[in-house]
């Protein structure tokens, strides 16, 4: 699919369709996300928005089956694969047991029941057969990228509802990964026997796939990772991601598999691996980019005139799917044991209709299971949805969490823990430590005899995977990297601290740091004078200069050397700060010309 996109806007004609659609959907984008910004709602709707507007504006022809149409889906395409992607690397064995009761228990009943109220509602509308079944069960798929993404826009990224959110959705992405491998046998139109022949032989495709996949996460995949992370290369390292992804989405697709299972594959051979964190990170950017795009596709492909023309009974059924998948998921959790308000959080959260809805149906639709009145509809309500849940999540979440505030008698307080063993999103009021060398090293073990909790940021592999073996949080990852800070729980840190000497690099991450946490403290290192002017501008307070301090330190050792006493020593010390303040930083940067690279 990368690749398809790449061709298409090879030359000519096709190059100039690429980039007037990209550039109208992105200065739409930005242009309603602003507008939605300021009025303090999420931008979700306005991509819906913007895809409405792309195709009523008729810029660009966007009818079915023009060219500007197939290439904004497929560019739409990209973000579901590498969204299976990310949700692969989520996807080790130790995350799925610990979701493992939410994920199955919750999932599996929000999946049955509500696939079984609507096919009674279906039914009784006149579908049948097994456009009934699959209709029924694409109702019922919630959004996994809104779901996770609403509870961090809402800084409940430890609440209980967004880990029974990420359980459920797990659980719907593994089903419809099942569906996508079974799809081809069910639509294929041969008799039952011929059908269940082709359905066995996809799956034995599909699980030697994955032991492929499985053996290469222990021989290859590790060793090229090792190989590239020595080079310390953060464009070399995205690259070997992205050419990961879409190379083994490549193999599945080739193999007469769904590119979306190949691309699972491909994340669960890295996951759990001390190189998934800063997978996650760089994936993350690209993910989110091409996610942006296909929601834009979604709105774009909805046809106005006939949403017009239905608009109370489509309206109607938006809200019916909502309050029923809203209450159903509050059930199914508190079934699983997840308090009440994490299981309605996460029930509104999930309410939507999902994205993978659109593309199962999608290639239903290829195969005739589908009619396009019914992939309309469908299409309309993904966007109805998923364009309401957010706003109802942001009035709820206040009204519940005074509610719970009122029969408690207290504020709720988020859960929090500095062990291993617990979830790395669970941390708080902690140290985020830049680097593991000397002066890292002293950092982190004097926060920890004061039992101050720290998560490590760590770009050298060898070190990080000892680090983690010891027991110590810790992120292999970038810290240029807005994901990376998140993942770091940078919103909820007292500190951070940067312990090597790289200006750029360091102004690049106290920014990021700064726009999520204005609150938090910042520490530095500089090496040379102009350095301290570089970082000065993001971290006044915070800098350590290296030449300054080793310079104070070695008047020190002079002056005991002298045989003076602690006060005449630190009145030169005063003496030498206050001259060096007064001093001219760019004239002795001059003496000391930074050298290449540093």
């Amino acid at each position: 699919m990368i690749v398809n996109c790449i061709v298409l806007a090879a030359g000519g004609a096709a190059e100039e369709k690429f980039l007037l659609i990209l550039t109208l959907v992105l200065l739409l984008a930005v242009a309603v996300s602003l507008v939605l910004g300021k009025l303090k709602l999420p931008p979700l709707p306005g991509y819906f928005l913007c895809g409405v507007l792309l195709a009523v504006s008729q810029l660009v022809p966007l009818h079915p089956g023009s060219a500007a149409a197939a290439l904004l889906s497929q560019m739409g395409n990209v973000g579901i694969i590498l969204l299976m992607f990310t949700i692969g690397v989520e996807s080790s064995l130790h995350e799925l047991m610990q979701l493992r009761r939410t994920g199955l228990v919750a999932g599996l009943a929000q999946l049955v029941m509500t696939s079984a109220v609507a096919a009674v509602v279906l039914s009784w509308l006149g579908m049948q057969g097994m456009a009934l079944g699959l209709t029924s069960f694409l109702v019922a798929l919630s959004s996994t990228a809104v779901g996770l993404k609403l509870f961090q826009d809402f800084g409940l990224g430890n609440h209980p509802g967004a880990r029974m959110t990420l359980g459920v959705a797990l659980l719907q992405d593994m089903v419809v990964i099942l569906l996508l491998v079974l799809l081809p046998g069910l639509t294929s139109g041969l008799n039952l026997s011929g059908a269940a022949q082709l359905t066995g032989v996809l799956m034995a495709k599909g699980l030697v796939f994955l032991a492929a996949a499985a053996l290469l996460s222990r021989y290859g995949i590790p060793q090229v990772l090792k190989v590239v992370s020595h080079s310390r290369s953060r464009e070399l390292f995205t690259l070997s991601v992205l050419a990961l992804c879409a190379g083994v989405a490549s193999l599945g697709s080739l193999l007469g598999l769904n590119s979306a299972l190949g691309a699972f594959a491909a994340g669960l051979a890295v996951s759990g691996s001390v190189y998934s964190h800063r997978i996650m990170a760089d994936a993350g950017t690209f993910r989110d980019f091409f996610l942006t795009i296909f929601f834009v596709s979604v709105g774009a492909f909805v046809d106005v005139p006939f949403f017009l023309a239905h608009w109370p009974q489509l309206l109607a059924g938006a809200a019916a799917i909502l309050v029923m998948k809203a209450a159903v998921l509050t059930l199914a959790g508190r079934w699983g044991k997840v308090p009440l308000r994490g299981a309605l959080l996460s029930g509104i959260a999930l309410s939507g209709v999902g994205e993978f809805a659109v593309v199962v149906a999608n290639k239903a639709a290829e195969a005739g299971l589908l009619s396009p009145l019914v992939i309309q509809t469908l299409l309309i309500q993904v966007v109805l949805t998923l364009g309401l849940s957010p706003l109802i999540m942001r009035v709820v979440i206040p009204l519940t969490k005074r509610w719970e505030s009122a029969r408690s008698g207290k504020a709720v307080k988020p859960e929090s823990g500095t062990h291993f063993s617990k979830r790395m999103r669970e941390v708080r009021d902690h140290a985020i430590l830049c680097g593991y060398g000397t002066v890292g090293r002293m950092v982190h073990q004097a926060l920890e005899l004061l039992g101050i909790p720290v998560v490590i940021v760590e770009l050298n592999a060898q070190t990080a995977r000892r680090l983690i073996k010891e027991g110590h949080q810790v992120l292999f990852a970038d810290i240029a990297q807005a994901d990376t800070m998140d993942l770091a729980g940078v919103d909820r840190a007292r500190v951070i601290v940067i312990t090597f000497p790289h200006a750029e690099l360091a102004r690049t991450a106290i920014t990021i740091a700064r726009e999520r946490n204005p609150d938090i403290a910042t520490l530095c290192r500089a090496r040379f004078p102009s350095e301290v002017e570089v970082l000065r501008a993001v971290a006044p307070a915070g800098i350590v200069h290296d030449e300054r301090e080793a310079g104070l330190a070695m008047l020190r050792l002079c002056l005991t050397a002298y045989e003076r006493d602690a006060s005449e020593i630190d009145l030169a010390v005063a003496g030498l700060e206050i001259a060096e303040e007064k001093s001219d930083p760019s004239a002795e940067a001059s003496q000391h010309p930074q050298p290449a690279g540093a």
